[in-house]
């Protein structure tokens, strides 16, 4: 069975200053970081128990720092036994249900393989490290790491929610800091539910990372590394995740922008095999034409779109990274950003279409993984924030 039911572990009050926003968001932001360190303080908080990508490199001092905190935390947390937690965020206007689980490590594959659980971007497995150095040696798991399951009909998780069985164990109910929105947990315990979801999953026959996929590639890379040592069921072999429905009205997909710096904008765009056509009232995020790609650009001087009549690729970012690979490159989330950023003297800002999250599965199929920095699920705001805990010892 690839489910599995966490133990799960929670905080006993402080809601808003424990639950942190995903270790890899606003790395470019570190006036975001400081206002969520003034904001904690001394009161328990994962921001404790993570270390956020700003702050990379990772030294070995601050691994142990981590991996004391987490011992430390032990008597602020609450034991709720073995559960799944339904999740419901409302964040951007939206709704958004998911539902905390474990899964089995031995069903995932990284490298784009065609295992039960599988990554959607490329792996960089020069980032893997500082992940494994946190996992080893800690004694509890957090997660931000969003699964999607394609599930048109509802069958796992239905649209109302009303009944009992999901909504009758609230565990927790609070705002999340920095304009995360508003998020609710319920805890499921009945353990006829429990293997009705379980196994609706395990036929459902494909779940793909959407977002955290460096974070579950650590905790397999762990795996393997003490796999064959500790028993078959040890809770290493498991990892935290939320699973989403991709059909959740609730669950957007966005385009993640690209902004090159250090470069002659009208040099570059001569590279571009494409139309340079100015739209109307420089309007460049309209999404693709009919037939072929449309990609939005930006300079100090002008903006425009370049139309690619007869693409290569399947993709925009396909026919964007394939000419702009090896420029220097920051990629970002916020049109305005690049906006602002891209009128700069010596840079150029693109911009992407969103996926289509209707036909996402079947892309998967289709090409295995996509380039880095593809899509992204939602705005920086609506990112996964860190909550529920789990044992990762014995």
């Amino acid at each position: 069975m690839i489910l599995h039911v966490p133990h799960i572990l929670l905080p006993k009050d402080n809601w808003e200053k424990w639950a942190v926003i995903a270790c890899d968001q606003h790395t470019q932001d570190i006036e975001y970081w400081k206002r969520v360190e003034e904001f904690v303080g001394e009161t328990p908080s994962t921001l404790n128990l993570i270390y956020p990508e700003i702050y990379l490199p990772l030294d070995d001092r601050k691994v142990l720092e981590i991996h004391k905190a987490i011992s430390n935390c032990k008597n602020d947390l609450i034991d709720h036994g073995s559960c799944f937690i339904l999740v419901k965020r409302s964040v951007s206007d939206k709704e958004r249900t998911g539902l905390v689980v474990a899964l089995d490590l031995e069903g995932y594959e990284f490298d784009g393989s065609d295992s039960f659980i599988r990554p959607t971007e490329g792996t960089i497995k020069e980032r893997l490290p500082a992940r494994v150095k946190i996992r080893e040696n800690a004694e509890l798991e957090l997660s931000h790491i969003l699964v999607l399951y394609d599930d048109p009909d509802f069958s796992v998780i239905p649209r109302n929610t009303d009944d009992p069985v999901y909504t009758g164990n609230k565990v927790y109910d609070f705002d999340l800091m920095e304009n995360g929105g508003h998020i609710t947990g319920y805890k499921i315990c009945d353990e006829k539910e429990i293997k009705r979801i379980s196994d609706k999953v395990q036929e459902l026959g494909l779940l793909l990372v959407g977002d955290g996929n460096h974070s579950l590639a650590a905790a397999k890379s762990f795996w393997e590394r003490i796999k064959g040592t500790v028993p078959d069921n040890h809770p290493a072999r498991f990892a935290l995740v939320e699973l989403v429905n991709i059909h959740d009205p609730g669950l957007c997909f966005e385009p993640i922008h690209r902004v090159v710096r250090g470069v002659e904008p009208e040099e570059l765009l001569k590279k571009f095999n494409a139309r340079d056509v100015e739209p109307p009232a420089c309007d460049l995020t309209g999404g693709s034409p009919v037939v072929g790609h449309s990609i939005g650009f930006i300079t100090k001087d002008r903006c425009g779109m370049l139309v690619f009549d007869t693409p290569v690729h399947d993709l925009e970012v396909e026919t964007l990274d394939e000419i702009i690979e090896g420029y220097s490159i920051e990629y970002e989330h916020d049109p305005e950003i690049v906006k602002e950023i891209g009128e700069k003297q010596g840079n150029i800002g693109f911009f992407l279409p969103p996926l289509e999250k209707s036909e996402f599965f079947s892309l998967i199929k289709k090409k295995k993984v996509l380039p880095r920095k593809s899509f992204s699920l939602g705005k920086e705001n609506e990112k996964r924030y860190y909550i529920e805990a789990r044992k990762i010892t014995l």
